[in-house]
């Protein structure tokens, strides 16, 4: 799972996790044994690629302000598919979103390597490697918000 990745290179620093939602903007700072060291929240302008994504990067760039150490990278999760070979969005429904370039607009704006993935298959990742998923071989997820996701892993 590429969530992985920034995971495993957390082990010499923190990592920045943003949740794209219809209606939000959820981020916070987060170490590699998945304790949660600042968080940030803002209303997400959904219908306007262009302005949740300068929402974000302002989001991670605060964030990155008050950390004290190395920024390893940024977990994107989004409401919608990703094409993982591009870490783009290519459908989110709940954000009136096609083909938009996440990964190479963050990655732009803040100078950090970044991963993006569903957020249900983000959710579930955190479960198993952080949560009441920890030493189980499969999990399954559903996920309700906005809309309703489910991941099996």
């Amino acid at each position: 799972m590429t969530s992985q990745v920034i995971s495993e290179r957390g082990l010499g620093g923190v990592s920045i996790g943003v949740d794209i939602g219809g209606t939000k903007i959820a981020a916070g700072v987060v170490d590699a044994e998945g304790r949660i060291l600042r968080t940030a929240r803002r209303p997400s302008p959904r219908h306007d690629p262009a302005a949740v994504l300068a929402e974000v990067a302002e989001v991670v760039n605060e964030l990155r302000s008050g950390v004290d150490g190395t920024i390893v990278g940024v977990g994107v999760g989004v409401a919608g598919g990703v094409d993982r070979s591009r870490s783009a969005v290519y459908f989110a429904p709940n954000l009136a979103w096609g083909q938009v370039p996440v990964r190479t607009v963050i990655e732009a704006a803040t100078d950090l390597p970044v991963v993006v993935e569903n957020d249900g298959v983000t959710a579930a990742w955190a479960e198993m490697k952080f949560g009441a998923g920890v030493g189980l071989q499969h999990v399954v997820m559903v996920t309700v918000g906005t809309g309703i996701g489910e991941d099996r892993r």
